[in-house]
């Protein structure tokens, strides 16, 4: 089951958190299901849904919506606590725990993260409804969840050459990394003039001479030098323009809100792209991940399969 995730899940994988809430004295408490030799009652129900509930209690959904959806909220948490209950279970039966440093050095992480004091970690954490004791039991969990996982597929999982390159082939895009341009620009307010500093350059002039020489933007000085830009944030007119260009050309002139403009590639780069070696590690733990997911899904239910489970919600 997937929740919200917000900064308090900033720890060794995503799973879920507890949030406290206050269940009056009223209430009184049940089991509403059995897993195995373990139990899970209404009040650790209501604790995990109190959260989603209070968001779906002040939508603007009708109420046969929000009654629908309680119902549905209901069910996806007690199937998570199900969940939860099976692999504690087998943590234990495998003699899998977590230490006290291994929660602290979590934390730890999490605050130089977020770049807080342990005073503003815990003011963050109680702006989110949880103690630093429930943060710890949250992260107790998620590392106990993940070993658990390590021990149940790391020996099913195994990623091939031809895999990661095959992932590498298909996120080519994101590898290539984005086309950088340098430019400088040179613009005035005249038609004519424009046109006759075109001619200038086609005589071979150089363009950081006569943008000092001839334009108006507050860059003249500096010989035109316009900075380094991702042309698809320009207007279509100048983006088709310099999309043509290789470095050391420029454009026609061009006919813009500020004047008329003439712009020039000094460079283009290809920022944060990634060869596939330098891309290896990356894929190869990504795809680890996935695969060890599902087989870890496979294993969960494989569990179920063979654990006395009784709902009584």
């Amino acid at each position: 089951m997937k929740k919200k995730t917000n900064w308090v899940a900033f720890s060794l994988i995503m799973i879920g958190l507890s949030f406290c809430w206050s269940v009056s004295a009223e209430v009184i408490d049940r089991i509403v299901a059995i897993v195995d030799d373990d139990i899970v009652t209404l009040v650790q129900l209501n604790k995990e849904a109190a959260p989603y509930l209070k968001n779906i209690e002040s939508s603007e959904y009708s109420d046969e919506k929000k009654k629908q959806m309680v119902q549905d909220i209901h069910q996806k948490i007690l199937n998570a606590l199900v969940d939860r209950s099976l692999t504690q279970q087998e943590a234990k039966k495998y003699h899998i725990s977590v230490s006290d440093t291994e929660i602290n050095n979590a934390v730890e992480n999490v605050k130089k993260v977020k770049s807080l004091s342990q005073e503003e970690f815990e003011i963050a954490l109680e702006q989110e409804g949880l103690t630093l004791k429930e943060y710890r039991e949250n992260i107790e969990k998620q590392i106990l969840q993940a070993k658990l996982i390590n021990h149940a597929v790391k020996s099913k999982v195994i990623i091939t050459e031809a895999e990661i390159k095959k992932q590498y082939e298909a996120d080519a895009d994101k590898y290539a990394g984005k086309k950088k341009h340098h430019l400088r620009n040179i613009l005035v307010d005249n038609e004519d003039l424009s046109q006759e500093i075109k001619k200038k350059l086609d005589e071979n002039n150089k363009f950081s001479t006569l943008a000092n020489q001839y334009s108006i933007a507050a860059n003249a000085s500096d010989g035109g030098y316009f900075g380094v830009f991702d042309i698809h944030t320009f207007s279509d007119s100048i983006k088709e323009s310099i999309s043509k260009l290789k470095k050391g050309e420029y454009t026609n002139v061009i006919s813009t809100a500020q004047g008329f403009q003439i712009f020039y590639v000094e460079d283009i780069v290809l920022e944060a792209s990634k060869t596939y070696e330098q891309a290896y590690d990356e894929i190869q733990e990504s795809l680890y991940r996935e695969q060890a997911q599902k087989k870890f899904e496979t294993w969960l239910e494989s569990l179920k399969k063979k654990a006395h489970i009784e709902i009584m919600l």
